[in-house]
């Protein structure tokens, strides 16, 4: 079962209501929703005076999971709690969007230049699915032997094959920058790359930097969201801690940086454009 906190704060506005919450400080509501085969425990948590009593929020949630959703601005910091980050689902959804803006553009591969940066070697499947789409792909990896094996492998296999390197350096100049992973460390690229991540860089990087790509909820899992909840964090939730694994073959209709929403046109045209200047 996925349990999703909510916190409000309800402070008293006159002296009643003050001397009301101290003998009730906090009230709680706890629902559970049920649709698409997955239980959802919607827990509100209404604070009215003094700290928030986690131990009562805990008697709501015995025999499920202690990684909960909630605002990463509530402290979990000595609860029997811990928020839930993953970003599995975005992974996801950055290769089926690629793939998809890839398969409906008419680049001709040849002329694609596409770098991709796995420092982990986490996502090799991905980088084999991007040759179908550019002769002219470079990984850029931590683990070049691993990758290089995959580049022997695939040339063997199928007659195409990577640049592999664990140089920075090697990323730019590219039409498309990949990063399926946090980026941690700066990255070579201009102000005009499509840069598509899981998550906001935690160093400055140049580029267009996609972290979100939208989706609509599906209609049986719409019952399950609480007001109030963000849709995506929602959604992300149940795909990795509900094993909502159908979400993850969506295919998103935009995506978006921390300060615009693109769709699909606008990143084709930002690809072509890029492989136009090299003409």
């Amino acid at each position: 079962m996925l349990t999703v906190l909510n916190i409000e704060d309800k402070k008293p506005k006159n002296f009643v209501q003050a001397i009301k919450a101290i003998f009730r400080p906090y009230i709680i509501n706890a629902e559970i929703r049920n649709a698409g085969g997955i239980s959802v425990a919607d827990i509100s948590y209404i604070r009215k005076r003094g700290d928030i009593r986690f131990n009562k929020i805990y008697e709501y949630c015995i025999g499920a999971s202690k990684t909960i959703l909630c605002d990463k601005n509530i402290s979990l910091k000595g609860t029997p709690f811990r928020r839930f980050e993953g970003f599995e689902l975005n992974k996801k959804l950055l290769e089926n969007f690629i793939c998809d803006i890839l398969e409906s553009s008419e680049i001709n591969p040849a002329q694609l230049s596409i770098s991709y940066y796995d420092p982990n070697a986490d996502s090799p499947a991905f980088a084999e699915r991007l040759l179908k789409y550019s002769s002219k792909l470079t990984v850029v990896s931590n683990m070049p032997r691993f990758y290089e094996n995959e580049s022997d492998r695939l040339l063997n296999e199928y007659g195409v094959s990577m640049i592999v390197s664990n140089s920075l350096d090697r990323l730019y100049p590219c039409d498309i920058l990949i990063a399926p992973c946090k980026i941690k460390r700066p990255l070579p690229s201009v102000p005009s790359t499509p840069v598509f991540t899981v998550h906001r860089p935690l160093v400055a990087v140049p580029g267009n930097i996609i972290t979100g790509y939208d989706i609509e909820i599906p209609e049986k899992y719409k019952p399950l969201k609480p007001d109030g909840t963000d849709k995506d964090y929602f959604l992300s939730g149940l795909y990795s801690l509900c094993a909502a694994h159908d979400i993850g073959s969506l295919i998103p209709h935009s995506c978006k940086s921390d300060c615009r929403t693109f769709t699909k046109s606008d990143i084709i045209r930002l690809i072509g454009a890029s492989v136009s200047r090299k003409d």
